[in-house]
């Protein structure tokens, strides 16, 4: 959600900031923020502590987890702190009017991802949204794709398209089995890191999706 259909403005990176910095007086950096984007919170956090050789038990990561969730929902909830990226509202639109179906995946728990979708007015535009807490394994894991699938009545991945700015998002895809594998600029990840990941497209912007649609068959369009 957020970086590929959600502009939070780097709200997502500073909860991360602000939790390592609130429990573990550890200062990381932006760029440290943006390479743990996309996945589940738990595994995020693990990495980071890791990344600062800093041993940590369960608890705290849960406690950092809690406090980042926590922070999200509260800024996340403020009209105007978030808003559809650019290209996101053309696209929901041409994918529903071609017949096919547009659901939202996140590394973020259902909770947060339910304000997101609130504040934004989503209800109606899109067809569903799974959290990460929803299935047993996230990113780079296919669960979320495979349960979206389910929900849509989408049988096969090849009739599937995935839309992601992070390598999390393009190996979840590429797990998935994915027709279409699109990466976007527009997140945590830059051209020379997601052209690391298997990759149908890498785009700047979500602009050239459009034309898949309305004569795209069934697809289902995804993030996050």
């Amino acid at each position: 959600m957020a970086g590929t259909t959600v502009n939070d403005f780097g709200l997502v990176q500073q909860a991360a900031i602000d939790a390592m910095k609130w429990k573990l007086n550890i200062e990381i950096t932006m760029d440290q923020a943006n390479k743990v984007m996309g996945i589940p919170k738990k595994t995020a956090f693990e990495q980071l502590c890791s990344l600062n050789k800093t041993m940590v038990t369960a608890d705290v990561i849960d406690e950092l987890v809690n406090y980042f969730n926590t922070q999200l929902i509260e800024k996340y909830a403020v009209k105007g702190s978030i808003e559809l990226m650019p290209y996101a509202a053309e696209l929901f639109d041409h994918i529903r009017s071609s017949g096919a179906k547009v659901y939202l995946n996140t590394g973020f728990n259902r909770q947060v991802a339910e304000v997101i979708v609130k504040n934004l007015a989503l209800d109606g535009v899109i067809h569903g949204y799974i959290g990460s807490d929803e299935v047993d394994a996230g990113r780079p894991q296919p669960d979320m794709i495979r349960l979206a699938m389910k929900r849509a009545g989408v049988e096969y991945s090849h009739l599937v398209m995935k839309v992601g700015d992070t390598v999390s998002d393009l190996y979840e895809g590429f797990s998935a089995g994915c027709a279409w594998n699109v990466g976007v600029l527009t997140g945590a990840n830059t051209y020379e890191e997601l052209r690391t990941a298997p990759y149908s497209q890498i785009l700047s912007d979500l602009q050239p999706l459009i034309a898949y649609f309305p004569k795209a068959g069934r697809m289902l369009g995804g993030r996050k």
